[in-house]
């Protein structure tokens, strides 16, 4: 059969580690060929390689009838292959509609102003239910893997791989994702399926590959292999006990831990208890309260009713109060929630236990040392020292070295969802064993889990949920795979869960000019409001005059402020923005005395200066990885040094008619303010309702994520800083029209002033996010409060003191915006 993929001869090493040795693997259409491995086998980077994420160091890849050295993401994609990553590759920032569009090929890719309805369709037709103006960055992280799963399925995929798809999904989702999987085989599609789950691999895979430290193991069709042979070859050895003996616990023993009767907007009347050392579980059909529960016993949601350990109440109110009162949270999303993803091991490890690590505050690294060693102690974490990035490791590895944080500080209960998700065989023995040995300890420990099977194996007692209540407490002898299963789908009050709900991630369009329109509307308003106070102490602040003027000086600050706004857009910051608006000024002087033509050509040749400039830039960031603060800080210096050794001194005034042709005002309004008017609406247009706007937005919200929806990342970044030097050429063109000279120290006071106006105007520094129009407003406000100042009768320093005022309101707003969702979403848990 003639094969839809083939990885041939794969190579990938990484500093110390050969991630994969020589590995060959085809695919046939219309077959699930399961690739299958334990934690750092090199599954992840095998399909990292097919999807163009990653780049080999050997080997050919074939699809779409060529073989190529290595792939690219966009080229992947137009070439039929769609992937569906272990964690979702949506970048944060972005809505929906724009991941999903991103994640399309072009030619699938709807026009922009039908692809809001299409979506809406899309989802409808798949049976989800989600908002397409819904903000990545507020969906769980089952919604997050629902959603790209349907952006897969709307490309049409020749091949579609599946990175641990059903990791975050509950038993209906996954009946769900395998229906799908079943009308894509009928039409041929190739299917990759990675898991960490046996059963999932004998029911629709046809094919396997088994990979083991990066080389090849075993290969051949699924149903020559029973479930532990397959087993066997993972882990390159027999699993003799899964799971650890049970506790045996007299029937009259004293609960060590009760839960009564707690209510919240997601479930009700619910109460259960645990004996010492018993493990709890909580199961049922997703989406029927088991989650929110354990939520609201480590602090993370408000709930009503009493829990109690032992004789005493520890009702826990908030994270701060369940730890201390000895209650540890461990979430499901370790990458979202529950790890420091850039800090070492150490530093994860010691984090929630500073006080222990740190006695009278002061680092004592020898002592973190000593806890970490004994945190981690009897759980093999596969890492070669305490100093490695906790990213760096194995989902498995990631996870113990949680469990072994949640240890320290002598913890009363244990509360952990989904322990094994992302967690391959070997390990997972591990883990039981781990929270076996815990709870034989005295620890409560209560464990959620859509595994039906691990449950049963692992625990003493089972509490069932359906629609927010318990529907049944499984004990002893009766908590098998087939009650569990049978208790919460064969329920009268079974919940529908292969939906998406995602109301609180509503990112609401009350204005057309999208997310940044109601920023504007608040500043255009301060504006206006401080204009109409100054006018009352003084009628000439009005005058058509003093407007033009405003107007003309705010001009500047929009053009530099939209020039700061594209690079702090994409992660980074530009230093360089006055020093090119003052180069400008300089290179214009020398030209100012001539004719039209004369100064049209000085015009060019400072455009063409600010772009030299960007591409400078842009090549310190992308090509030798300079950090964007200190590339356009060295660029800064260079350019400022230029413009000195061009105008040591201010001059080179320019004539008459030149002034007034570009001081030209229309209707009392100045040219250039109508020009660095247009030039927000269209790059507003261009960040907002393009490929190229979702681009930028994506590689500053998360680059990693951002590659692997196909955004050049580098790319990006590069693009960025040519635009931000040509913008803020173009802004020295319009303050030497203001000003008449050139001065090589006139613009160094705009890169701060561009970094003030990005922050007021609500854009997020780390990148991401940010609206040309609300940064125009901001422009407009700055100079406004300049202007007034003087007619006031305030002296300079107020300027200072009020664009201070203004950037810690700015700073403020998306914090209490922030502490208002939460307030809402625990009052709704």
């Amino acid at each position: 059969m003639d094969s839809a993929l083939t990885l041939t001869g794969i190579t990938k090493i990484y500093p110390g580690v050969r991630a994969l040795d020589d590995v060959s693997v085809s695919v046939a259409p219309g077959q699930v060929h399961a690739i299958l491995g334990e934690n750092g086998a090199g599954k992840s980077t095998l399909v990292g390689i097919a999807a163009g994420s990653v780049v080999p160091d050997a080997g050919m890849i074939g699809l779409a009838g060529e073989d190529l050295p290595r792939m690219y993401p966009r080229d992947a994609r137009e070439s039929g292959l769609a992937i569906v990553y272990q964690t979702p590759a949506l970048a944060p920032a972005l809505s929906v509609l724009d991941a999903v569009l991103l994640l399309l090929p072009e030619s699938k890719r709807p026009a922009r102003r039908e692809a809001s309805a299409w979506l809406s369709s899309h989802f409808t037709k798949l049976g989800l239910k989600v908002n397409p103006n819904a903000l990545v960055s507020q969906l769980s992280l089952r919604d997050a893997h629902l959603v790209e799963i349907a952006a897969a399925l709307a490309s049409d995929p020749r091949v579609l791989v599946l990175d641990e798809p059903t990791e975050a999904l509950g038993p209906e989702e996954t009946r769900w994702l395998f229906d799908r999987i079943e009308e894509l085989l009928g039409t041929g599609t190739a299917i990759v399926y990675i898991t960490h789950r046996i059963p999932e691999v004998v029911e629709i895979a046809t094919d396997l590959t088994v990979l083991r430290d990066g080389r090849v193991v075993g290969r051949g069709l699924v149903a020559d292999y029973t479930e532990e042979q397959i087993v066997e070859l993972i882990v390159g050895r027999s699993l003799e006990t899964t799971f650890p003996d049970k506790a045996s616990v007299e029937d009259d023993t004293p609960n060590a831990f009760t839960v009564s009767t707690i209510n919240s907007a997601h479930f009700t009347d619910v109460s259960f208890s645990a004996r010492p050392r018993e493990i709890i579980g909580l199961a049922g059909v997703e989406g029927n309260g088991q989650r929110e529960v354990l939520r609201a016993l480590g602090g993370h949601s408000l709930a009503n009713g009493t829990v109690t350990l032992g004789e005493r109440d520890v009702t826990p109110r908030s994270p701060r109060a369940a730890k201390k009162a000895g209650i540890v949270y461990l979430p499901g999303d370790r990458i979202g929630e529950a790890m420091f993803g850039k800090m070492t091991i150490r530093e994860n490890i010691v984090a929630p236990n500073l006080g222990e690590a740190m006695p009278f505050g002061i680092v004592n690294r020898s002592k973190e040392y000593a806890l970490t060693r004994t945190a981690i102690g009897g759980l093999a974490v596969k890492t070669p020292h305490l100093e490695t990035p906790i990213v760096a490791l194995s989902g498995g590895s990631q996870q113990k070295v949680l469990l072994a944080r949640a240890r320290l500080g002598d913890p009363k209960v244990l509360l952990v969802e989904d322990p094994t998700q992302g967690v391959d065989a070997g390990a997972r023995v591990e883990i039981y064993a781990f929270l076996r040995a815990m709870a034989n300890s005295g620890v409560v420990v209560i464990v959620l889990s859509t595994d039906a099977v691990e449950l049963e194996g692992l625990c003493d007692r089972v509490v069932v949920f359906s629609r927010g209540r318990v529907q049944t407490v499984l004990n002893g002898d009766d908590v098998t795979e087939r009650a569990i299963t049978g208790a919460a789908v064969l329920s009268t009050d079974t919940s529908e869960s292969t939906t998406i709900s995602a109301e609180s991630g509503l990112r609401k369009r009350r204005l057309p000019l999208g997310p940044g329109g109601t920023q504007a509307t608040i500043l255009l308003a301060l504006a206006l409001t401080l204009s109409v106070t100054t006018s009352l102490v003084s009628s000439a602040f009005l005058s058509p005059l003093n407007l033009s003027q405003l107007l003309a000086a705010a001009s500047v600050i929009i053009l530099v402020g939209l020039a700061q706004l594209l690079v702090v857009m994409t992660g980074g910051i530009d230093l360089s923005i006055g020093s090119v608006v003052a180069l400008a000024t300089v290179v214009l002087s020398y030209f100012g005395q001539g004719g039209p033509g004369l100064f049209a050509l000085g015009v060019a040749l400072a455009i063409v200066g600010g772009l030299v400039v960007g591409v400078i830039n842009g090549l310190l960031v992308t090509r030798l990885s300079l950090p964007p603060v200190i590339a356009t800080l060295v660029t800064s210096i260079a350019v400022v040094g230029i413009a000195q050794v061009l105008r040591p001194a201010p001059g080179g005034s320019a004539t008459g008619d030149i002034m007034a042709a570009v001081g030209l005002v229309i209707a009392g309004v100045p040219v250039v303010l109508m020009i660095a008017v247009v030039i927000a609406v269209l790059l507003w247009w261009t960040i907002e309702r393009t490929t190229l706007g979702r681009g930028l937005r994506a590689a500053g919200s998360d680059p990693v994520k951002a590659n692997r929806m196909g955004v050049s990342v580098d790319r990006m970044r590069f693009l960025a800083s040519v635009g931000a030097g040509i913008l803020a050429a173009i802004a020295g063109l319009v303050l030497y029209t203001r000003t008449g000279i050139g001065d090589a120290n006139t613009g160094q006071a705009l890169t701060l002033t561009s970094v003030t106006a990005i922050v007021i105007a609500g854009a997020s520094i780390f990148g991401g996010s940010g609206s040309a129009i609300a940064v125009a407003a901001a422009g407009l406000l700055l100079q406004t409060i300049t202007s007034a100042l003087s007619f006031l009768s305030l002296g300079l320093s107020w300027q200072y003191w009020l664009q201070g005022i203004f950037v810690i309101l700015a700073a403020l707003i998306p914090i209490i915006a922030a502490w208002r969702r939460r307030r809402v979403t625990s009052r709704l848990h």
